[in-house]
């Protein structure tokens, strides 16, 4: 165990040992009502929870409530219902008093369509509901688009569809993805799909992010995570509810029609959704045509059954089809993704007592992926400058499967002042590849070229050779609160994990240098965060955050057969490394947040350093593809590099401010700063983001008549700048900066209708995202859509 973790888990250890019993035995009560703003009808079966501890209660047939054992202090008090405004309160708890309060609730319509998106704080509690609000009708096809609208956070482009997370730097198995709270990884080893993409933005009700080692409790490995939470998770008391909706965007020729229904009778409750999206070729803003066809379908379902008033079983199931779908940024295209999906969930919730919760679920994915290279180059035959055949025309494939199980056991234990949370989960996944390659001269039968054979005769098509990585892991979270103003959560996981593959070849493991025997890895990983908040004033809070995890390699890295890699812009052929050990983030977090009636502001810095930093080095090993790049590295040349472990530092800030200027105006500005050091190969870290910022302007008069109501005009003017520090060992090149401006509008029509209007790119610019993979033919990197309108119509039923 290293040094960085053994001080981490004795700190956590020590500081809670320490706290003097005597320092918050008091605590108190809140009751209270929560009525209808119009009517002033009690509204039982409100949601009403403490925004910062783990507790709250539901309000009984007469609107009350009452949330017991609460810790002296300044609390936020959140009233949430379906069907009605959210509103939040703060109060402040003395010791063994009871706190009324009165809340009300404005009624509006179920919102159908809108997807929040919101960062959490180092003590995992929302922020910036603000911010949400100004992003939430946003029109995405994918929805890693949305998460480009955080500060601090970005993703990579490599077609039209599955665009990856990067969370200040981290990606890939850096950032741990959960659907529904279910662990995903996308399926094949060129990661044309990302864990995000196999779920349609039309399921979608949320998606949280944890830009931090603050996740733990969530799942392994999460050195940040992002939880998505889909539609249909709490349906309202009626019979059926729901929306059709269908819309085009221009430049991308994209069409999406989507419908969803959901609702209760008696104990049972159920959701479906169905999607269908197609795509076509966009023009960037210079005019040029860049591929992007594809074609999604998508089917959702969910049934359950309330067992007691306060526990409920429900049974979750989804099957996605994607076809033919263009990949400019990599060597090959998509021919299909096949997914299902599947979870099995039971629930207890209740308001008073020791055990407040408990919360069981099992998972289940299966992506099939088919990859081919018709469409480009190496699909004709290759000539020399004089039009000379000097190649056969080649038919590369790549067929990988993924599988992945997991499994997921939590309960919440209200110990007096005391918030605890114990459980443990198990992530079982089985990855195959196999790539294909034949050669096809005109007026022959396609064969298998010798290159591509041993002399023994072994075919080198494994890409990842059945690979196996099993993790199981327990954790433990406990937050109390220490006199009125400050609150301490520690928590503490400790994972295994076992890695291991079915059938490498013999240069495989000759490459690689270890016998088939060492093949199997073991890895033992502790971890563990602590954050401290602490309530300056009413208005402003300070709060501390710190923590380490560990992640084990992931297949391409230990396992991968001269393929080339996903985190770098260059094409060259990369040996997986069995014996490669867990990378590990320590990270320290400061963030200050203040929040007035008509403002917000949050500001987030931070420092990480990552030891065992999986990075690169040249070799010697000869590649597979007579195609693939040489490159000069230090004076050497090179066509096959190996994954090794290093050290990294990174370091950034964030910061988000919403103002109400005037009714009904609001302005919302944002920006971010970002830097990575890979002081293994002394060079800029791969994937780091320019700084960049945001300035947004919204009007939403308060207008509701028979004929229109929520109706909002929003503009966004996006500045972001050149990056010239860049990993160029992994080929990543300099990017200028650029603007953009953005225009967005929207209202109810008629009361059940809803149109949206925007043009992304108004001003048609040429830009491109600095982690845009690149285009292998032609070296450049893929360039944003210029100019696109989008028209979305829904109807509510």
């Amino acid at each position: 165990m290293d040094r960085y973790v053994t001080s981490s888990l004795v700190s956590l250890i020590a500081i809670f040992l320490i706290i003097p019993s005597a320092a918050a035995q008091s605590t108190g009560t809140i009751a209270g009502r929560v009525t209808d703003a119009e009517s002033g009808a009690p509204l039982p079966g409100v949601n009403v929870v403490l925004a910062d501890r783990d507790r709250g209660a539901a309000t009984d047939p007469e609107g009350r409530f009452r949330v017991t054992e609460v810790p002296v202090g300044t609390h936020q008090v959140t009233a949430r219902f379906v069907g009605y405004q959210s509103t939040t309160r703060t109060v402040r708890v003395s010791a063994g008093s009871t706190t009324t309060l009165e809340m009300t609730l404005a009624p509006e319509a179920v919102d159908m369509t809108g997807i929040q998106v919101t960062a959490l704080r180092p003590n995992v509690q929302p922020s910036g509901e603000l911010t949400s609000e100004q992003i939430r009708k946003a029109e995405v096809a994918d929805p890693g688009a949305l998460l480009r609208d955080l500060p601090g956070i970005n993703s990579v482009r490599r077609g039209p569809m599955g665009l990856d997370p990067n969370v200040r730097g981290l990606s890939e198995t850096e950032v741990g993805v959960y659907i529904g709270g279910m662990r995903t990884f996308p399926a094949g080893p060129a990661r044309m799909d990302s864990p995000m993409s196999h779920v349609d933005p039309s399921t979608i009700s949320s998606i949280d992010v944890v830009k931090g080692p603050y996740a733990l409790t969530r799942g392994p490995g999460n050195m940040s995570a992002i939880e998505v939470t889909q539609r249909g998770e709490d349906p309202p008391r009626t019979p059926l509810t729901g929306s059709l909706r269908t819309g085009f965007d221009s430049n991308r020729e994209s069409v999406e029609t989507t419908g969803f229904v959901m609702g209760r009778q008696g104990k049972w409750f159920y959701s479906a959704n169905g999607a269908w999206r197609t795509g076509d070729d966009y023009e960037a803003g210079n005019g040029e045509s860049i591929p992007s066809d594809f074609t999604s379908g998508e089917g959702r379902g969910r049934v359950g059954v309330e067992l007691s008033p306060h526990s409920t079983l429900s049974l979750t199931g989804s099957y996605q089809d994607q076809r033919d779908i263009d990949y400019p940024g990599r060597l090959l295209n998509a021919e299909f993704f096949e997914t299902g999906m599947g979870q099995l969930k039971y629930e207890f919730a209740r308001d008073a007592g020791t055990l407040r919760s408990v919360t069981v679920r099992t998972s289940a994915q299966q992506t099939l992926h088919g990859m081919t290279n018709e469409g480009k180059p190496t699909f004709e035959a290759g000539r020399d400058d004089n039009g000379n055949i000097v190649r056969p025309p080649l038919r590369i494939g790549v067929d990988s499967e993924l599988q992945n199980v997991s499994g997921r056991a939590a309960a919440d234990l209200a110990l007096g002042v005391w918030d605890l949370t114990v459980g443990g989960d198990v992530v079982h996944t089985f990855r195959d590849a196999e790539r294909p390659l034949r050669a096809a001269p005109p007026g022959r039968e396609p064969f298998i070229p010798p290159f591509y054979r041993t002399d023994d005769g072994e075919i080198l098509d494994e890409a990842w050779p059945g690979v196996t990585i099993t993790q199981e892991g327990v954790f433990t979270k406990a937050s109390r609160a220490l006199g009125e103003r400050l609150t301490l959560t520690g928590t503490a996981r400790l994972d295994l994990a076992q890695s291991d593959a079915n059938d490498p070849t013999q240069p495989f493991l000759e490459n690689a240098g270890v016998p088939e025997g060492d093949l199997d890895q073991n890895d033992v990983m502790p971890s563990g965060a602590m954050t401290a908040s602490l309530a300056l004033t009413e208005q402003w809070t300070l709060s501390l955050g710190g923590g380490t995890v560990a992640r084990p390699p992931n297949a391409s890295e230990r396992y991968a057969d001269r393929f080339p890699a996903s985190k770098s812009q260059t094409s060259a052929e990369f040996q997986g490394i069995p014996s490669l050990g867990p990378e590990r983030s320590t990270q320290g977090d400061l963030w200050i947040e203040g929040r007035g009636r008509t403002w917000s502001l949050s500001i987030n810095a931070f420092a990480r350093h990552v030891d065992d930093y999986i990075t690169l080095a040249p070799t010697d090993i000869e590649k597979i593809l007579p195609l693939s790049p040489r490159r000069v590295i230090n004076g050497d040349t090179t066509s096959v590099f190996k994954y090794i472990n290093g050290e990294a530092d990174f370091y950034g800030a964030e910061v988000d401010v919403t103002v109400s200027l005037a009714e009904p105006w609001t302005a919302r500005v944002t920006g971010s700063w970002l830097r990575g050091d890979d002081e293994t190969l002394d060079e800029p870290a791969f994937g780091v983001s320019p700084p960049s910022t945001s300035l947004g302007l919204q009007w939403a008069p308060r207008l509701r008549t028979r004929f229109a109501s929520d109706v909002f005009v929003e503009g966004t003017l996006g500045l972001v700048a050149e990056q010239n520090r860049v990993a160029t060992t992994r080929g990543e090149a300099a990017t200028d900066g650029y603007t953009t401006v953005d225009l967005r509008a929207g209202a109810d029509l008629l009361s059940s209708l809803t149109l949206e209007v925007s043009v992304e790119n108004l001003l048609d610019t040429e830009y491109v995202n600095h982690l845009n993979a690149k285009n292998p033919f032609s070296g450049q990197p893929l360039p944003e859509p210029g100019r696109v309108v989008s028209t979305t119509l829904s109807v509510q039923f």
